[in-house]
C-alpha cells in the first residue's frame, strides 16, 4: 500500500518504466548516437567511464616510475587484495542508489571474521552451518539497518553509524579483547589459492559483481530500485513498495558485507577486531568514483568494482612512493571530494 493506505497501481509503475525504456531506446537509437566512436566517447566522459580513464593513466604513470608495477603477477596480486572490498562495495551501490549509505558494513566484517574463527576453530567439520549462520547475520544486520531508515525514518548515516558501534561491541564482548580459533584450509584456500593463475577470491568477486549487476539492471526490484533513487516521490505515487526495496537494499548490503568478511579472513587467515577498518569509507569512496551518485538513483555496480580497483591500484603504488599511512588517507579522501565535486559540477550538466 502506499503512503496514503492506497492499493498500489501496478499500471502506473508499468507505465512509469515503460516510458524510462522507451526514452532509453530512444537514447540508443541510431538517431541519437551516430557512430560507434561517438558512443564511446559518451561512455568515457560519464562518472562510470572516467574511472576508466583514471585507471589508464594511473597505470601508465606507474609504469613510468616502475616496469614491474603493470606486471601480470602484481596486477593479479592487487586484484586479489581488493577481492573483499569489491564484493562490499556491490552492496554498497545499491544501498547509496536508495539515497542512503551503510556505515556498518566494516562492523560486520570484523563479526563475521570473530565468529566464523571461533567457531571453526580451523576446522572444517562445521564449514557449512557456520558459513550459512554468517550469512545470516549479514542479513539480519541488514535488515535492522533498512528497518530503522524505512519505518522509523531514521537518517541512514546516523543508524548505520550506530550499527557499527553495537557491532564492534558485540565483537570485543565476543573474543574478550583477544579473538580466539582459527580458519580451516578450505577457507584459507579460497581466500589465498588459484586457479590456473588466477586468484579464487577474485572469481569470487567477479561473479558477485555479475551477479549484481544483472539483479540491478535486469530484475523488477533493480529497476524499483533506481526509480526509487531517482525520484522517491514519484515512485511512491507509482505504487513501488519503497520501504520493501529499501529494506531488501540494506539487506543485500548485509549479506554482501558478510561474504566480504569471510573472503577477507580467508585471506588473511585468522580473526581480528582490526580487520573491517577502512570498509565503510572505502567501499563508499569506490562506489562514488565508479559513477554512483551519493543523492541516488544514478549509479553502476561494474563501475563500482572498477572504482575499487583503482583505489587498490593507487593504494599499491603510494605505497611503492613511501606514502604514510596518514597520507594515504589524506589522498583518498581528496579523491572522494573531486569525484563528487565532478558529478555534481560537470557530469550532471
Amino acid at each position: 500500500m502506499d503512503a496514503e493506505g492506497r492499493d498500489p497501481d501496478p499500471g502506473a509503475l508499468a507505465r512509469s518504466l515503460a516510458a524510462q525504456e522507451r526514452l532509453t531506446m530512444a537514447l540508443v537509437s541510431p538517431a541519437a548516437s551516430t557512430s560507434a566512436p561517438m558512443k564511446m566517447l559518451r561512455f568515457f566522459i560519464t562518472p562510470s567511464g572516467a574511472v576508466w580513464i583514471a585507471i589508464a593513466i594511473l597505470l601508465a604513470v606507474a609504469a613510468l616510475a616502475s616496469d614491474n608495477f603493470v606486471s601480470g603477477d602484481h596486477l593479479l596480486n592487487v586484484a586479489r587484495h581488493a577481492a573483499a572490498l569489491c564484493i562490499a562495495t556491490v552492496g554498497q551501490v545499491f544501498v547509496i542508489m536508495t539515497g542512503g549509505l551503510d556505515l556498518s558494513n566494516g562492523a560486520v566484517i570484523t563479526l563475521v571474521s570473530v565468529v566464523a574463527s571461533q567457531l571453526l576453530g580451523g576446522s572444517d567439520q562445521y564449514l557449512v552451518p557456520v558459513v550459512l549462520l554468517c550469512l545470516a547475520m549479514g542479513a539480519a544486520v541488514g535488515l535492522f539497518n533498512g528497518l530503522i531508515v524505512a519505518k522509523l525514518g531514521i537518517p541512514p548515516l546516523i543508524g548505520t553509524l550506530g550499527t557499527f558501534g553495537i557491532l564492534k561491541g558485540a565483537a570485543y564482548v565476543l573474543t574478550g579483547g583477544a579473538p580466539k580459533g582459527g580458519i580451516p584450509e578450505s577457507i584459507r584456500y579460497v581466500g589465498n589459492g588459484t586457479i590456473a593463475g588466477f586468484p579464487i577470491s577474485t572469481l569470487c568477486a567477479l561473479a558477485f559483481v555479475a551477479f549484481g549487476a544483472f539483479l540491478l539492471s535486469r530484475t523488477i526490484f533493480g529497476r524499483q530500485l533506481v526509480f526509487l533513487g531517482a525520484n522517491p516521490s514519484a515512485a511512491r505515487l507509482s505504487g513501488v513498495p519503497v520501504a520493501r526495496i529499501i529494506i531488501l537494499a540494506y539487506v543485500f548490503s548485509g549479506v554482501s558485507a558478510a561474504f566480504a568478511g569471510l573472503l577477507a579472513v580467508g585471506y588473511t587467515g585468522v580473526g581480528s577486531l582490526s580487520l573491517g577498518e577502512g570498509y565503510n569509507l572505502d567501499s563508499i569512496t569506490a562506489a562514488v568514483i565508479g559513477g554512483t551518485a551519493l543523492t541516488g538513483g544514478s549509479g553502476s555496480v561494474v563501475g563500482g568494482a572498477a572504482g575499487v580497483f583503482f583505489l587498490a591500484l593507487l593504494t599499491s603504488f603510494l605505497r611503492f612512493l613511501g606514502l604514510s599511512y596518514s597520507g594515504q588517507l589524506i589522498v583518498q579522501g581528496a579523491i572522494l571530494a573531486a569525484a563528487v565535486i565532478l558529478q555534481a559540477r560537470v557530469f550532471r550538466r
